[in-house]
């Protein structure tokens, strides 16, 4: 898996949300104003992450819109005759924060399922152009897919607070939404899997807070699999983002199949650390994060964010085959020279 798995102990930072944040704003530090992800990792001496989504959704007979101020973005779904509604406020992390889901009641799941019936994925050949042309041993490219079907469904069509309830209400609805979501993934998957680069990427943002292992093995377990399976027989691997607790996901992930995990990390950012991790993984799969995101953030002195480091160091060096970053991404508000300062870290000891 190229950079992740080259040593333990190699700093590779996810600097995807900083870095678009910033660069949308004109705020890179001076050094590295007008460079791209690439450069500045090259600045740093680290491996650049390059996530690259080679994909578009298209919608045959349906119709979206999108309006978009400086603090909301709503769109809008017609499909089966329902109008459909998203709202997203711009969080203090400069990522937007979706506040209000398409699905709204078990009324609405109807329409979903025509919306989901409705959307193709097209291949994106400009995408596809960009993989060949930065990939390479010292650059992890990940084919990024969408997310996995049950963590779409709550992320982007019922949310988590009034979503479970529905789950509940009308399991067999839920469920046919959730068949047409993976039968249109696993085909894209397929696709994928031919595609040049031996990295995929599912963003899944899982949180066990509200997945617990018995919901994980259900509904999450099978689609891992079945994804693993396919990219494997092309000689792919597959990295899957964790954005919350994992403790109780971790056994299930490495069972299913899954390589690498980005967002590995102890309190206060999640629940297990480097070690603690290995122990429920077992060996076969790369870790990734070790660093809590609130080391590099000014409120944490120069002292702890050094103490923070060299122990998730020792950590990966010892109970590979690990990766250093910061979990679960770096964010906006990092300290620039604690970024120059981490890698240096990792690359001298």
């Amino acid at each position: 898996m190229t950079a992740l798995e080259t040593a333990n102990g190699a700093f590779v930072p996810d600097l995807t949300l900083w870095h678009r944040w910033h660069a949308s704003r004109g705020t890179l530090p001076d050094a590295w104003k007008g460079l791209g992800m690439p450069a500045i990792a090259q600045a740093l001496g680290v491996p650049a992450w390059l996530p690259v989504r080679p994909w578009r959704f298209a919608l045959d007979g349906a119709e979206a819109a999108t309006s978009e101020s400086a603090t909301e973005r709503v769109t809008r779904w017609t499909a089966g005759g329902t109008v459909l509604q998203a709202r997203w406020v711009l969080g203090p992390d400069g990522d937007w924060w979706q506040a209000e889901y398409p699905v709204k009641s078990a009324d609405d799941l109807p329409a979903a399922l025509a919306l989901v019936g409705r959307r193709r994925y097209t291949i994106d050949e400009s995408a596809l152009a960009e993989v060949r042309s930065v990939a390479g041993p010292g650059n992890p490219v990940a084919l990024e897919l969408p997310m996995r079907p049950y963590s779409e469904l709550f992320h982007n069509f019922l949310g988590w607070t009034e979503g479970l309830m529905i789950l509940l209400e009308q399991p067999e609805a839920v469920q046919r939404l959730l068949d047409a979501i993976e039968a249109g993934l696993q085909d894209l998957v397929a696709r994928v899997a031919g595609m040049p680069g031996n990295l995929v990427l599912s963003p899944d943002n899982l949180d066990g807070s509200f997945i617990p292992p018995a919901m994980f093995e259900e509904h999450l377990a099978p689609s891992y699999r079945r994804t693993s399976e396919t990219l494997h027989a092309a000689g792919k691997r597959l990295a899957v983002h964790v954005g919350g607790m994992c403790r109780g996901l971790l056994p299930g992930l490495a069972g299913a199949g899954v390589d690498a995990l980005e967002g590995v990390c102890g309190a206060p950012q999640s629940d297990a650390t480097i070690a603690e991790a290995r122990a429920l993984c077992g060996t076969g799969v790369t870790l990734w994060g070790g660093v809590a995101q609130d080391a590099l953030l000014p409120t944490t002195d120069e002292a702890a964010f050094e103490r923070a480091v060299r122990a998730a160091l020792a950590e990966a060096r010892k109970h590979g085959p690990a990766v250093l970053g910061v979990a679960d991404r770096v964010p906006v508000q990092a300290v620039p020279e604690r970024l120059a300062t981490l890698a240096k870290i990792a690359r001298d000891g």
